[in-house]
């Protein structure tokens, strides 16, 4: 039988298909808790926007009660107030009604305060939990809290997502006499293949979004290499992928429906991961975990009697 033709009717037997089952299974458990974090925090930050506006304070309006200080003495007077904490910024509003803002700590993810821009008085904070929630969400996906590293460990992470997102894709192909029933979940099934139903199914079905996902946050870490490839395809240079790749990556583009859209179907990586765990508990640790663990015989009450008299005489004879 033709290789092709194996491949269309029972493709298990197909070496390739088993070399790309290997680098799906293994590149999957390499990047599974990395791919979970990513995708729950990308979800949460969908309507990042939306939720920065509704949860950031209004400005706070102080009396005017003489001279301004300068930044100099706002700065002292934040660090009298906060003196274990690092000053690093300190925003002065041309109302001079507003109060003053300082940073302090990181300025992604710590705290701000509203400072009385002519006594020093710390007037609360300025960055409520909701705003630093919706913060610590959009950083996590973005260089999950490593800065600048982070965001390379991303874009790595996007290729190898590529990878991971294509080979699985290959070898859904059950056969086909078989391939509608993987396109569905048998909900009366045993646990064992319902779980299998769940990572077939959805992969199959959010294959394109999560190849779209895994690419285009490749491309916002690693831009010119995707550029440099597309100029050397036909029509390529007519596709920009500067302005399209952020929109399309974070759903921004058709109105809050497809923000929605992006949330839910942000959750299909990591019920992958769970289920393709699970398959892998099945297949290979739960058989290993047999194997390492299986109960030899024990000798017997005679046995070991003779085994300790011959250590006894072993002892006296050579002294030890």
């Amino acid at each position: 039988m033709h290789i092709w033709e194996k491949w269309i009717k029972r493709p298990q037997t197909v070496w390739v298909r088993k070399v790309l089952f290997q680098i799906h299974l293994w590149t999957g458990i390499a990047l599974g808790l990395y791919v979970f974090v990513v995708c729950v925090s990308g979800s949460l930050a969908v309507f990042n926007s939306e939720l920065y506006s509704a949860f950031l304070p209004p400005p706070k309006m102080v009396e005017i009660t003489g001279a301004p200080l300068s930044r100099a003495e706002l700065r002292a007077a934040a660090q009298r107030a906060h003196p274990r904490a690092a000053i690093t910024r300190i925003n002065i509003w041309p109302d001079p009604h507003e109060a003053a803002v300082v940073s302090l700590g990181v300025p992604t993810y710590s705290d701000q305060r509203f400072i009385d821009p002519y006594t020093g008085k710390d007037l609360g904070t300025a960055r409520p939990i909701g705003l630093r929630m919706v913060s610590f969400f959009s950083q996590v996906h973005m260089n999950l809290l490593m800065g600048y590293g982070g965001r390379l460990m991303n874009g790595v992470g996007g290729f190898l997502a590529s990878i991971l997102s294509i080979t699985g894709m290959v070898i859904w192909w059950p056969g086909v006499r078989r391939w509608r029933g993987s396109l569905t979940v048998g909900w009366n099934r045993n646990f064992k293949r319902l779980n299998w139903d769940l990572h077939s199914a959805i992969g199959f079905w959010t294959f394109a979004i999560i190849l779209m996902w895994a690419i285009t946050g490749a491309y916002l870490v690693f831009p010119r290499p995707f550029d440099t490839a597309m100029a050397l395809i036909p029509y390529g240079r007519l596709i920009d992928f500067r302005v399209i790749a952020h929109p399309i990556h974070v759903g921004d583009f058709a109105g809050w429906p497809i923000k929605a859209l992006w949330v839910i179907l942000g959750f299909a990586p990591p019920v992958l991961f769970v289920t393709g765990s699970i398959m892998w508990w099945h297949r290979v640790l739960n058989p290993w975990r047999k194997r390492a663990f299986v109960t030899r015989p024990q000798p017997s009450g005679l046995a070991v009697s003779q085994l300790l008299e011959g250590s006894a005489l072993n002892s006296e004879r050579y002294g030890i």
